[in-house]
């Protein structure tokens, strides 16, 4: 089990994605116009469940009707009912700003108080130099997708070789035409911690890549990078 790389509420990492693109190194430019993607955990108090999750679900529709919206996708781990994963992208930070300050968004925050059994987990994320980049696909709610979210801690030593076992691996996995997405990403400020998307049409095309001899390499010399195992999650829609 991880321990949480940074445990903040989703207003509270927004001030953390503010910061990280005001970086000298970033520049002023890319506080505008650089994409916004944020991965949010959400630990949900069983009973509270049916009171929060139609306020989540409101939420994510807006968002996705927001301006500036990528995509909006709202999960729940297949053996965690109650644990809510959220995965968004926007055109930049001002779109992202914008929607927390609406109403929709001070509703789900001050639900967040008495609902969730812990604080939230956020990550921002980044693009993976040299690997295939994020190809934004718009993520529309259904009972059969099957996504996945991997979170790595790689051994420093460790990170170039890491990053080049899914150099060729992307692609493959990706040219499958019912593979919606399957994406690597930085956690931004951590160079040493990355998150695997992977999200597919239904169970057998998510079987068949599982089956693929790149993803059976993939599981033979990855565990000797890492700093610590892998921590895999499997997650189904939540229906919007």
């Amino acid at each position: 089990m991880f321990r949480p790389v940074t445990a903040l509420t989703r207003r509270q990492a927004l001030g953390a994605v503010a910061a990280y693109a005001a970086a000298p190194s970033i520049g002023r430019a890319a506080t505008k116009t650089a994409p916004v993607r944020i991965v949010t955990l959400l630990p949900v108090k069983p009973p509270e469940l049916t009171r929060f999750l139609p306020v989540m679900k409101e939420n994510a529709r807006l968002a996705r009707a927001h301006p500036g919206n990528q995509t909006f996708g709202v999960f729940m781990d297949t053996e965690s009912l109650a644990t809510l994963y959220l995965f968004e992208s926007w055109d930049s930070l001002p779109d992202l700003a914008d929607f927390m300050k609406t109403d929709a968004q001070q509703t789900l925050a001050s639900l967040e108080q008495s609902t969730l059994s812990s604080q939230a987990l956020s990550l921002h994320l980044s693009d993976v130099s040299d690997t295939p980049a994020y190809d934004n696909p718009a993520l529309e709610s259904t009972e059969d997708a099957q996504t996945l979210m991997i979170r790595f801690q790689v051994r420093p030593g460790e990170r170039a070789a890491f990053m080049s076992a899914f150099h060729d691996v992307i692609p493959v996995v990706r040219a499958d035409r019912n593979t919606e997405a399957y994406d690597l990403f930085r956690v931004a400020g951590r160079p040493d911690n990355f998150v695997l998307m992977g999200r597919w049409h239904d169970m057998a095309t998510y079987e068949k890549y599982e089956r693929l001899p790149c993803i059976r390499k993939l599981h033979q010399i990855l565990p000797a990078m890492l700093k610590r195992a892998s921590e895999r999650h499997e997650l189904r829609d939540v229906m919007l």
